[in-house]
């Protein structure tokens, strides 16, 4: 009896030192912590109140490639909406990340008494609509980083219409059979080899595409489309589908999703000064070590710095 006693203290015994050892190594803000900290955020725009958040001291915020103050972006105001969500974190990071519309497209508040306006007032107001991301770095429970990025797309410009954007697409939610996925450091590198085929630094072939790749640029197919027939490694056959991506940022690697997210600047080659250089945020689903979606994010009229990296 006593040895079998012994036998199950020292199982139980062995068992603590395992997961002590896990806990030892667990992220101080894992996957639930992040994501509440993103619907914080998101609060905090709708209310324009940042009180709420948990800000570290030494906070580092920029809005368009501008170090500021957190909350003076003009996507931050009362009555903001934002129709359209999308959050991917990496608790090995702390990186959090927000996809979204932001908008000042509202009704008033039930029982709300209307406010008298003059024809001019009624006439020349109408609604805005911006394109949005944001990156949060949490370290020891405080944001430390904000990253911001507002394209408010202008008459002809580029993009969908951001109205138009309401539920963001599920493919990067989808979780894959142990079988279909790639390590963090496959992910990561993955997204690297996409940013040097876009530089063409290395040939598109080389590329692990997914026969079902599809692009999408501010909602807006970029690939098998009807203006940009190419696939996503065929569009790289026309030459002047070039941009050079320097300061690339790797953020977040889910390996059980697939999902790779990374920054870059794509700055304008001088062979093609046309191509308009911005800093573009780009999402990728990896599902059997290939490339299969790609959804990416960018100041349509151009943002050459990004106020982060070297």
């Amino acid at each position: 009896m006593r040895i079998r006693h012994a036998a199950v203290l020292a199982a139980v015994l062995a068992a603590s030192a395992v997961q002590a050892k896990a806990a030892a190594k667990a992220p101080a803000c894992d996957r639930r912590c992040l994501l509440h900290t993103l619907t914080e955020y998101t609060e905090a725009i709708t209310d324009d109140d940042t009180a709420r958040l948990k800000l570290s001291p030494g906070l580092r915020a920029t809005f368009n490639g501008v170090a500021g103050k957190l909350g003076q972006g003009e996507i931050w105001a009362k009555d903001r909406r934002l129709p359209y969500r999308q959050a991917f974190v990496d608790p090995l990071t702390g990186s959090a990340v927000f996809y979204g519309i932001v908008t000042d497209s509202t009704r008033p508040a039930p029982g709300a008494a209307p406010q008298a306006q003059s024809p001019a007032q009624t006439s020349a107001k109408s609604p805005r609509w911006w394109f949005y991301v944001a990156r949060l770095k949490v370290a020891e429970g405080r944001i430390t980083e904000v990253e911001e990025i507002a394209y408010e797309k202008p008459a002809g410009g580029f993009g969908a219409d951001p109205s138009s954007q309401t539920l963001a697409d599920r493919i990067f939610d989808t979780v894959l059979p142990a079988a279909e996925r790639s390590t963090r450091r496959q992910l990561f590198h993955i997204a690297d080899q996409y940013f040097s085929a876009v530089s063409h630094q290395v040939d598109y072939h080389d590329v692990p595409w997914h026969p079902e790749c599809q692009r999408v640029e501010i909602g807006t197919f970029t690939v098998n489309a009807p203006g940009t027939a190419g696939s996503c490694g065929g569009e790289f056959k026309t030459p002047s589908v070039k941009w050079t991506v320097i300061n690339r940022r790797f953020y977040i690697a889910d390996v059980e999703r697939g999902v790779v997210l990374a920054v870059g600047n794509f700055t304008t080659p001088p062979e093609y000064p046309k191509n308009n250089g911005s800093v573009v945020m780009e999402v990728f689903k990896v599902q059997d070590g290939m490339i299969r979606h790609i959804s990416a994010f960018f100041r349509g009229n151009g943002q050459l710095h990004s106020g982060w990296g070297d």
